[in-house]
């Protein structure tokens, strides 16, 4: 509708208004009767005859004239064509005469007055009323539309309204024709503006269009006659924010006001389909023959798909840098997550190390508290090859069941070692009972209390560091209240919030002196907040800090609560609780592994459940062996030489081999599980292999049943050191050191170790660096598989080197992985010399 009206021209509205003008005229006319009203005139008419009658016909009944009355009445009847019929009735209702057919015409019986089409005549006798004549009219006009046109009145309006119309509309468009300002430019002007491509304005002083080219005209679906004479602020422009332009900002009326060209000026028009258009102004004001200025000519510079160009690479480039960013961030706090764990498991190490075990149960304690340390360090290690959650900014959360009273245990007993060194005290309260277990993820609230534990740690230098855990019993959701309370520097009332913002600490001479990225508080909050809680603070400065965590525990009903006795006496029996074993059924597996200590490994752990195995060191050889003979599940390495583990799968799933394989993996990026059982594996497991999942998941595949282990001494024998400073001459021992079903492993591993690290040597000499990856993997791999973790490092630092080929800083690895294998020591030659030792001690 609106484009519809763009195109009406002016002079059609002029044309309507001039009409309206003599509409109103009219109808001013009609209300003060200026105008002769033909129905009034007809109804005068009436009124008289019907006078007349009635005088007449009281004269002839007062002399009892009746056939006289009649023969009248039949006169009047037939002189006038609107009277339809007569009759002359007594009072007392009786009809002497009619004439024409009163019974049709004479319908409504009654209405005992007179109307436009019956009109009632009294007869009077003697004073006395004797009856009355009756005369039926036609009607004045007729009924609905079609009475209502034939109303003079309304044919004379509509008469004049459409006449006058016709009348001014030609008339205008010859006036107009000559008071066109447009006409000004000559017709050849006109037809060169209208070939151009970009729109064209060319206004008076005033701001009316005096002309708009068809490029203009086209862009607002209007006609170019329908635009002459417009203001051309009335059209809907609009500046950089989408609002309406103030009348005197615009470009051509600052050109005028100076009296100079204005160019390249950003003004904005929504067009004829309702979409807003940018457009480059460039006004020029013109100046007649008396050197004033008489108006201003605007080109019109359509830029709109570069603009629109322009915000997408703006919106590309912000994403890419808010992805950066959020890599940066992501990786920044992985980083300052990893040292938490790191801390226990490298001072609960060294505390293994050093000897400073009192008994079997603070040892296995000790180690327990390093695999739930390590354990979480894996988790966060699983996070950052998560790259997905970068790109996407999402954060996962579970909600399984968790004791929350071993994970601050936990966290405590790790916190200590750092504790211990910096002589303050860090303790653990429980006030009242507990939940035995709540609805949570127990990964996210460790690193949670990690962080709040670590934090009151490094802030304080002198006091104590407590650690409580309450319930609160509220309906319909109760909540866990996990508070960390430090007597440290404490925080300014003013930077209590501050500290939950990224990067960010109450001071910068905060990071100067305790370091640290400032992402520890930010991640927990948003952790805690994501698990349905919250995080708060409060604190004194140079006081201390009291941070509370507070997490929903369930619906009370549901909670199952224990004394703080109970709760201690759990920690005591996990820690001295041996791990499950696993009977398997007589069953035949093949080990395909590149690394002869990975096969033994697992040929030990198999071998030990019952299983009966073969190994092969390819995948060429294990496809040869699989189709050759029956096995009743094969565990495939996926990097091997010669032909992969994938390709090894797909070839034997090609040939129609049905038997279950677990492929053995050290990629731990989320997403290459799909690429592992695409190829045809039907599970996997990640290296390090966990051997309770490697067997729980042969079980699940071929059979097995759990068994109770016994409750022998620990599988990891304590090394009691001399106490004296470590040396880089001091014995290394692997960590399966006293399992005598995996010693055989750990003995071929130290046998071939000075071979390979000879031909590390002669690849190092020669520059093989192909050859040099190979046995830096293998060295890697097969290290850590039988318990010697020192090579890990080393050797994976020298497999990056030889893979980007680079021959510096080689012969310093290679040095150090030297130095490693001439400390490796037998467990019994080191447990006798270290029980010398103590008995020198005891005994000077």
């Amino acid at each position: 509708m609106k484009r519809l009206l763009k195109k009406i021209s002016t002079r059609f509205y002029l044309s309507l208004g001039l009409v309206s003008l003599v509409f109103s005229l009219m109808l001013l006319a009609f209300f003060f009767n200026l105008v002769p009203d033909r129905l009034t005139t007809a109804r005068e008419g009436r009124a008289a005859l019907a006078e007349s009658i009635a005088v007449y016909s009281t004269a002839l009944i007062s002399r009892n004239d009746v056939d006289q009355l009649q023969s009248s009445l039949n006169f009047v009847v037939e002189r006038n064509p609107d009277l339809l019929s007569a009759a002359i009735r007594t009072q007392d209702g009786r009809i002497l005469a009619a004439f024409g057919d009163h019974a049709k015409h004479w319908t409504d019986l009654s209405v005992s007055h007179s109307t436009d089409t019956q009109v009632r005549v009294p007869i009077w006798a003697s004073n006395q009323p004797w009856g009355q004549v009756e005369l039926a009219f036609a009607p004045l006009q007729g009924s609905g539309l079609m009475g209502y046109l034939t109303d003079q009145r309304v044919q004379l309006m509509l008469f004049l309204a459409i006449g006058g119309f016709i009348v001014f509309y030609f008339y205008l468009g010859r006036m107009l024709r000559h008071l066109d300002p447009s006409r000004a430019v000559p017709e050849r002007v006109r037809s060169a503006l209208n070939t151009l491509a970009e729109g064209l304005l060319i206004m008076d002083t005033e701001g009316h269009v005096v002309l708009a080219n068809q490029a203009f005209a086209d862009l607002l679906s209007q006609d170019q006659d329908a635009l002459t004479g417009q203001m051309a602020h009335s059209l809907p422009w609009q500046d950089a924010g989408g609002n309406k332009i103030t009348v005197g900002d615009f470009p051509w009326e600052i050109a005028l006001r100076q009296g100079t060209p204005l160019r390249n000026s950003m003004v904005w028009l929504i067009d004829g389909q309702d979409k807003r258009r940018s457009f480059l102004a460039n006004c020029s004001p013109i100046l007649t023959g008396a050197g004033e200025y008489g108006g201003v000519m605007v080109s019109l510079d359509d830029v709109t798909q570069l603009e629109e160009q322009e915000i997408e690479l703006r919106k590309s480039k912000k994403e890419a840098e808010t992805a950066n960013q959020a890599k940066s961030v992501f990786l920044a706090n992985m980083s300052h997550e990893i040292r938490s764990p790191m801390n226990a498991i490298l001072g609960f190490t060294e505390l293994l190390r050093r000897g400073q075990v009192k008994n079997e149960t603070e040892y296995r304690r000790h180690l327990d508290i390093v695999h739930s340390s390590g354990k979480h360090l894996l988790e966060l290690i699983n996070d950052i090859l998560d790259l997905s959650k970068v790109e996407s900014g999402r954060l996962e959360v579970e909600h399984i069941g968790c004791s929350p009273y071993q994970i601050l245990h936990e966290e405590v007993l790790a916190q200590s070692v750092k504790a211990t060194e910096k002589r303050i005290a860090i303790d653990m309260e429980c006030p009242g009972s507990i939940p035995a277990q709540i609805q949570s993820d127990p990964a996210r609230l460790r690193q949670i209390v990690t962080n709040l534990v670590n934090n009151a740690v490094k802030f304080t230098d002198r006091g104590i560091v407590k650690v409580a855990i309450r319930f609160v019993a509220e309906r319909p959701q109760a909540r866990l209240l996990i508070e960390v309370s430090d007597t440290g520097i404490g925080i300014a009332e003013n930077k209590l919030e501050k500290v939950f913002e990224p990067f960010m600490q109450a001071e910068s001479s905060v990071t100067r002196r305790f370091g640290g990225t400032g992402l520890g508080l930010t991640i927990s909050r948003r952790l805690a907040r994501a698990m349905g809680g919250e995080l708060s603070v409060k604190s004194v400065l140079g006081a201390g800090s009291t941070f509370t965590l507070s997490l929903p525990a369930g619906p009370i009903e549901h909670i199952k609560l224990i004394t703080p006795e109970e709760a201690a006496g759990q920690q005591g029996g996990v820690s001295a609780t041996p791990g499950s074993r696993w009977e398997l059924p007589a069953v035949n597996v093949l080990i395909v592994d590149d690394g002869e200590e990975n096969r033994e490994l697992v040929r030990l752990v198999l071998e030990d459940a019952g299983a009966a195995t073969e190994q092969a060191e390819n995948g060429r050889i294990a496809v040869e062996k699989a189709l050759s003979r029956h096995y009743d599940l094969i565990l495939m390495d996926m990097q091997m030489p010669e032909m992969d583990g994938a390709t090894a799968t797909r070839l034997l799933r090609q040939r129609g081999l049905k038997t279950p394989i677990i492929a053995l993996t050290a990629h731990a990026m989320k997403g290459f599980e799909d690429d592992i059982i695409g190829a045809g594996c039907t599970a996997h497991l990640t290296k390090p292999i966990d051997i309770d999942q490697l067997l729980s998941t042969i079980a699940r595949l071929i059979g097995g049943k759990p068994i109770a282990a016994s409750l022998n001494k620990p599988a990891v024998l304590p090394i009691h050191s001399t106490g004296h400073e470590e040396l880089p001459s001091t014995p290394i021992v692997s960590r399966l050191a006293g399992n005598t079903r995996l010693q055989p492993a750990v003995d071929k591993f130290v046998a071939r170790l000075d071979g390979q690290l000879t031909a590390v040597e002669q690849a190092w000499r020669t520059k093989d660096f192909a050859a040099l990856a190979d046995l830096a993997h293998w060295l890697k791999g097969a290290g850590g598989t039988v318990g010697f973790d020192a090579f890990t490092e080393p050797a994976k630092t020298l497999e990056q080197l030889a893979k980007t080929k680079q021959y510096e800083g080689v012969e310093d690895v290679v040095k150090v992985l030297r130095n490693i294998s001439g400390r490796i020591a037998h467990p019994k030659d080191s447990i006798s010399n270290a029980g010398r030792a103590d008995h020198a001690k005891v005994n000077p």
